[in-house]
């Protein structure tokens, strides 16, 4: 069983998301630049038709800010279930310990580029579109913190209680 596999998922789990927050703005924006127009055009001809048009985009843009926020949960889950799952050798504490500072001085360059990326393609409509992305984005540093607290409480309650099949004692 590989035991750094602990630190390993943390640091994907952070990179996923960092993907899932730049592939969300993406899509958002083609999706306003497309229906948006779309909307206008369709309302010209028929209201009825552009109103349908204006609540599936309203729609829309609702569910990809819930979906993107499941996506966020199913991450944090997953995490915590790897944290209760490995058995922790108590050398391998070092290794989690070093990869989680890592991942905190390299995270603010993350976010940074995350930000600038965001900014750069965002439009007020898609930061008003995505109120709960943007305050994930605006704490990420604290939920993150938050994080490796609770997994690194999971694995040390795992370590001390002694459950698992790990080394011989």
């Amino acid at each position: 069983m590989n035991k750094k596999a602990q630190s390993i998922s943390i640091i994907v789990f952070f990179v996923l998301m960092v993907g899932i927050f730049i592939t969300s703005i993406i899509v958002l924006r083609v999706t306003n630049s497309i229906l948006t127009p779309f909307q206008n055009q369709i309302g010209n001809i028929s209201a009825p038709a552009g109103a349908v048009v204006g609540e599936i985009h309203n729609n829309l843009y609702r569910w990809w800010d819930i979906f993107v926020m499941l996506l966020f949960f199913i991450n944090v889950i997953l995490l915590f279930v790897s944290a209760f799952l490995i058995d922790i050798h108590p050398a391998f504490v070092l290794v989690y310990v070093i990869s989680i500072f890592f991942l905190f001085i390299m995270g603010n360059y993350a976010l940074n580029l995350l930000d600038s990326v965001w900014n750069g393609m965002a439009t007020s409509t898609e930061n008003a579109q995505t109120p709960i992305q943007r305050f994930i984005i605006n704490h990420f540093m604290f939920i993150m913190l938050g994080i490796v607290i609770l997994s690194g409480i999971i694995m040390y309650a795992k370590f001390k209680l002694g459950v698992g099949s790990g080394p011989p004692a």
